[in-house]
């Protein structure tokens, strides 16, 4: 079986901000390939740091931007996501307050996305819980942003955390949205009785392994793991021992 590229976002802002590169030695040293963000690469020589976080045998997979920034600010986001050579643009929250709502944000998706795809940018809809918890004549909030969009201006980086957390099963739902979906979030939850009971990858319930078969087989690109609250381990431990479970697995 073809393995997943990995990467990470967040646990390590702490140490990322207080010595970058000695951070990114280390993890690169466990394994990881990619990091979201890191945009600590644009202060200086942008260049230059670029190509030494290439050296690393590390990529920037994303871009991150705020819903409005893509009617704002779209020209800066492009420039950024170029000067850290990042192929997606991530937009990681939007309401689902109507459907109305939601066809005018996919409006505003399929013309940011438009212009992002023209120079060479993919668009990406990062989601949570309240997308799968709502729905409009029982068609999920998610559901209606896909229909809505132009696939060409519009993926989705889908959380299989928050969609499990949803009521949603992320195996079918990968299948489902083949073609649109370049990079995953990775993270798991040791119950699903209230909101943020996270813990590190592969200890929880979440269907972890089949997530990431599915990914493989539907094409997408990388595998990001996450975890937005520590348990009982700290974010070192919680970046190796989520790294180890993926490659013990057999997946990375």
């Amino acid at each position: 079986m073809t393995k997943a590229k990995i990467g990470f976002i967040g646990l390590i802002k702490e140490e990322m901000n207080g010595d970058f590169w000695g951070a990114m030695h280390k993890v690169a040293e466990i394994g990881y390939q990619g990091v979201e963000g890191a945009v600590q690469l644009l202060q200086g020589d942008v260049k230059s740091n670029v190509r030494r976080f290439h050296e690393l045998g590390l990529q920037v997979i994303t871009y991150s931007a705020k819903r409005d920034e893509l009617r704002d600010r779209l020209d800066t986001i492009i420039a950024n996501a170029h000067a850290l050579e990042a192929p997606h643009v991530s937009v990681w929250w939007g309401p689902c307050n109507s459907k109305e709502e939601l066809l005018r944000d996919a409006e505003l998706y399929n013309e940011a996305g438009r212009r992002l795809a023209a120079e060479g940018l993919k668009l990406c809809y990062h989601n949570h819980e309240h997308e799968f918890k709502t729905a409009f004549n029982g068609v999920y909030a998610l559901d209606i942003l896909a229909e809505y969009t132009d696939p060409q201006c519009l993926c989705f980086e889908l959380d299989v955390a928050w969609a499990t957390f949803g009521g949603a099963d992320p195996v079918p739902l990968l299948h489902r949205m083949a073609g649109r979906v370049p990079a995953i979030h990775v993270k798991d939850l040791y119950a699903l009785t209230e909101r943020g009971q996270f813990t590190a990858v592969g200890t929880g319930v979440v269907k972890v392994k089949e997530s990431v078969v599915a990914a493989i087989e539907t094409g997408v690109d990388w595998v990001v793991v996450e975890q937005d609250r520590l348990r009982n381990l700290t974010s070192w431990e919680t970046l190796t021992v989520s790294y180890l479970n993926l490659k013990e697995a057999g997946l990375v």
